[in-house]
């Protein structure tokens, strides 16, 4: 556990060593000790909820990301051939993208994802 004195410091620069912690996996916040003195305290990451951490959901990914919804247009596609290509190109598997049923591969559709 470090605490780092950070009085003289404005808010950019003691944003730069909290983003520079979180680059090393280490917890930070911004406390005030018992000398009435602002400091960052920088400790090990122990896995625990603290005040600043995100809450990490399945994949890796915090709860508090949002989804991205789209309206998918195609033309002589079908729903999955566009999918399997936009996950291509996104370097992710298609299994992370939603859409309810198929629709016509001839057609021109429009379908939201």
């Amino acid at each position: 556990k470090v605490d780092m004195g950070v009085d003289q410091m404005s808010k950019e620069e003691r944003t730069a060593i909290h983003t520079i912690a979180k680059r090393f996996e280490l917890r930070s916040e911004t406390i005030t000790n018992e000398a009435k003195e602002k400091v960052i305290r920088i400790e090990k990451n122990t896995g625990k909820k603290g005040k600043g951490d995100i809450v990490r959901g399945e994949r890796g990914r915090s709860k508090q990301e949002k989804f991205l919804h789209f309206s998918l247009y195609k033309e002589n596609f079908s729903t999955g051939e566009c999918i399997s290509c936009m996950a291509r190109g996104a370097r992710t598997k298609d299994r992370f993208f939603s859409f309810a049923g198929t629709k016509d591969k001839r057609g021109r559709t429009l379908q939201r994802v």
